[in-house]
């Protein structure tokens, strides 16, 4: 198979293109940068000279290829930039057939499944709250768009939890705010004890593979978590467990309307672009937890990092002092 990934070379696309390669598939990388990275130099890998920003470079990118995995978007910090997202998956819509592609894997985000009205929730649960913050309703209108585009190539879209591990270039600066405020208390919407919808990189990554290999699964929309049922408060005593320093969350009451930038951080840490907290405080005081039993089913796919503890000190040690930048 010959494949094509945008943001190969961030924190999700560089674990599914060491898929890739290893699976012996070809590997082409849209980037602005013309040298291939230290890590596949020699593996065959192909840069395309391209920018997400200018759509026509994407699309000219499409041609010849028999799998697009889109993983990479514009730093979603603003509508027009959210615009420009949906646009560009327009054009690679409307793109694939001209361009012989037979499949597209778009990884959207489980927040386009809103706060479920019942738990463990599937991908047929009704929304009890549908967040419209611009991240999400960017990520909807892809969906549809991908969707809608008349049987042009299959599809497979995945919508992962918050997704952690090594590799992120947020995260380093979220394990530095535990480490530094975990003893004093760090502000948080709520106790922290509500569940939490987490996907380790590696996980996501192998489903996100298989989505683009698996010649049964095509036309599905899987939401991507662990199935663990893990809180909050889980999460940040496995990085104090990490550090050797207990944590604690400060409860933030819910009714205040300006809330300290500091749990905004925290979050843009977690989910990579920075939040509208208006959508958002609902999202940490209910209970967000989804099983994965569909994707198990369609994708022969089940996690291996469940181990909260183990993995969360797994990545601690990769963004350990000595080693962040």
């Amino acid at each position: 198979m010959k494949a094509l990934v945008t943001g190969g070379t961030g924190f999700i696309g560089s674990h599914v293109v060491d898929l890739l390669l290893q699976g012996g598939h070809i590997v082409r990388l849209l980037s602005r940068k013309a040298e291939v990275p230290a890590r596949w130099q020699g593996a065959g890998v192909k840069m395309l000279p391209g920018d997400l920003r200018h759509s026509e470079t994407v699309v000219d990118s499409m041609t010849g290829v028999d799998t697009v995995f889109h993983i990479g978007e514009i730093k979603n910090i603003s509508e027009a930039q959210a615009k420009q997202n949906v646009e560009l998956v327009r054009r690679m819509a409307s793109g694939l057939k001209s361009a012989g592609v037979k499949r597209l894997v778009f990884v959207s985000s489980l927040t386009v499944a809103g706060i479920p009205s019942a738990t463990p929730a599937d991908e047929n649960t009704d929304q009890a709250v549908k967040l419209k913050d611009q991240y999400t309703e960017y990520k909807r209108a892809a969906e549809e768009i991908i969707r809608n585009a008349g049987g042009k190539a299959e599809f497979m879209i995945l919508r992962p939890g918050i997704v952690y591990g090594p590799g992120s270039r947020y995260l380093g600066s979220l394990l530095r705010m535990v480490r530094r405020l975990g003893p004093i208390g760090v502000p948080f919407i709520g106790t922290g004890r509500n569940i939490m919808p987490l996907i380790h990189v590696e996980d996501l990554a192998r489903a996100v593979y298989l989505a683009g290999v698996q010649e049964g699964a095509k036309n599905e929309t899987l939401n991507l978590v662990d199935g663990q049922a893990h809180t909050w408060l889980d999460f940040f005593a496995a990085i104090g467990k990490a550090y050797g320093k207990p944590v604690r969350l400060v409860p933030v009451p819910i009714f205040l309307l300006r809330v300290p930038a500091v749990v905004g951080d925290l979050l843009a840490g977690l989910l990579g672009s920075t939040p509208d907290m208006r959508d958002y405080i609902d999202y940490l005081v209910r209970d967000i937890y989804f099983g994965n039993q569909q994707t198990q089913s369609v994708l022969g796919w089940e996690p291996k990092k469940t181990d909260l503890d183990a993995a969360v000190r797994e990545m601690v040690r990769c963004y350990s002092p000595s080693r962040e930048s």
